[in-house]
């Protein structure tokens, strides 16, 4: 049987990857795929992008990769900064989706948002994400921050894998493990939703900390990281 990590939304925070890393240890999870969001919002970007880098076998562009290697953002430049320039080359020209068979199920993965509108959770009407599956069984992406899972109409799944760094409503590290068979179409397909803590203090810390050196909103995403709350656009 094999075992795969699914990972993504690491956005900079470098004590949430290291638990994350730990856990994977501690697990023998040495095939890891990340759907995306390595960069961006958090202090550490450099250093999320060059773990995705050394451990995940497949790495996909996320909304943030595209906004900073394009540099479509004036107020990405420690993001810039940050990078480098080999990093920034690469962002940009990192894959939007990578499919794949296991125990028989046709599995898409995705990031979210470009091919989603926003960064919805699984809880949106089936139809949205019927063109999403079309010919697949399975469709996992990330983008909302809010791990989960949701059984759809003609056996299909749609799961979101969670956030790593950023987790929403539950702020925690969020990923997924799938365990499965690349030859027997009848074996089972497991899906472990994963959650567990990290120094979460150590992380606010460092986005505040950053932000005096030019990351912007450093202040909202500590919050986040310490309350499961968004912050950057509070309901009225």
């Amino acid at each position: 049987m094999k075992q795969i990590a699914i990972v993504a939304d690491m956005h900079g925070n470098w004590p949430a990857t290291l638990a994350l890393e730990k856990d994977l240890k501690r697990r023998g999870i040495t095939e890891i795929y990340c759907l995306g969001d390595m960069v961006g919002k958090g202090p550490s970007s450099h250093k999320t992008m060059a773990w995705a880098l050394e451990h995940c076998r497949v790495i996909l562009r996320g909304n943030w990769e595209e906004g900073i290697g394009l540099k479509q953002y004036p107020k990405d430049e420690f993001y810039y900064n940050q990078l480098g320039e080999e990093y920034m080359a690469m962002l940009p020209s990192l894959p939007l989706e990578h499919t794949m068979i296991l125990s028989g199920r046709r599995i898409r993965m995705i990031h979210g948002r470009p091919h989603l509108s926003d960064a919805v959770g699984v809880h949106r009407d089936e139809s949205y994400f019927q063109p999403l599956l079309q010919n697949h069984d399975v469709l996992i992406y990330a983008d909302a921050h809010k791990i989960g899972m949701r059984l759809m109409t003609g056996n299909k799944m749609v799961i979101n894998c969670g956030s790593v760094g950023n987790g929403l409503n539950l702020n925690m590290v969020q990923y997924l493990i799938l365990t499965g068979d690349e030859e027997d179409e009848n074996a089972p397909l497991d899906v472990n939703l994963i959650t567990l803590p990290y120094d979460r203090e150590q992380a606010a810390r460092d986005a505040l900390e950053a932000e005096k050196q030019g990351l912007v909103k450093g202040d909202l995403f500590a919050k986040e990281v310490l309350t499961g709350v968004y912050a950057r656009h509070p309901k009225k």
